[in-house]
């Protein structure tokens, strides 16, 4: 493992260590926080909550749920040890029956992903499309979490159990993730949003959206972040985001659905 690879490996360790059970999304200061409230709203329905009690998942199919495999594995080793799990989708507790983790994950942290499959299909919840083009870069994403608030000035400031989304754009389109910068409104970036925020390290396994028209597309999965553009202090302005890029992936999800709902039937 290279020695830069290897430093993200730890700092995405640490985070999930020390902000593991505190979601949140973390918003600019120059807005109201009933906006960022409002934004989350409009995607509550494609949600569904690991109920770890933290991290997050988004609906792709009836019963078949996205995350990151760092979340999902608690899940999927409760399932082994014959223990049952719920998520929780719309409100709606649901049991899961199977967990999918990324088989390259441990070697590797760029396929942090998994797959979570439902015994029955949420009566409320909705399911959204894979984002399958490769064209995520300069476009708007839409982040989601429950939990933490703060913003961008004073960093973390506490835990409300609220939904929230905020906004970013696509800075990088590598091989493997999406990324992107919590601008300050203050400064001179072009890339600033006009609902600028960021996730917190206990929304992993969350959704990052892009729309097209009235279409909602999953186009990355929170995996982790770093601080060295904000000076090492979590939430505040400079915090760089690397959400698992889901074009990437696109064979890997819809064959190991193919080959779980094959064996069910």
């Amino acid at each position: 493992m290279s020695t830069t690879k290897g430093l993200f490996k730890l700092g995405l360790i640490i985070s999930m260590l020390l902000h593991g059970t505190s979601p949140e999304i973390i918003t600019r200061h120059d807005k109201s926080d009933k906006d960022f409230q409002d934004l989350g709203k409009d995607f509550q329905k494609y949600m569904c909550h690991l109920n770890l009690p933290d991290c997050e998942g988004t609906m792709i199919e009836d019963k078949w749920a996205i995350s990151a495999a760092h979340c999902s594995i608690e899940i999927q080793n409760k399932l082994k040890a014959g223990e049952t799990h719920q998520v929780i989708v719309n409100g709606e507790k649901i049991e899961v029956d199977e967990v999918i983790i990324h088989k390259k994950w441990k070697r590797d942290e760029a396929f942090d992903l998994a797959l979570i499959h439902l015994k029955n299909a949420p009566k409320y919840g909705t399911k959204v499309e894979l984002f399958r083009e490769k064209n995520e870069l300069g476009k708007i994403v839409y982040v989601i979490g429950r939990g933490d608030k703060g913003n961008g000035q004073v960093g973390i400031d506490g835990n409300d159990g609220k939904l929230r989304g905020a906004t970013n754009r696509v800075e990088e389109a590598t091989d493997y993730w999406l990324k992107w910068v919590f601008d300050d409104p203050d400064g001179q970036s072009k890339n600033l949003t006009d609902y600028e925020g960021i996730s917190g390290p206990g929304d992993s396994g969350g959704p990052a959206f892009i729309k097209e028209g009235d279409q909602v597309y999953v186009a990355g999965i929170s995996s982790g972040q770093s601080t060295k553009g904000s000076g090492g202090v979590e939430g505040k302005y400079g915090v760089k985001e690397y959400y698992v890029r889901i074009s990437q992936y696109i064979d890997w999800i819809e064959g190991e659905i193919c080959k779980s709902d094959k064996k069910r039937k």
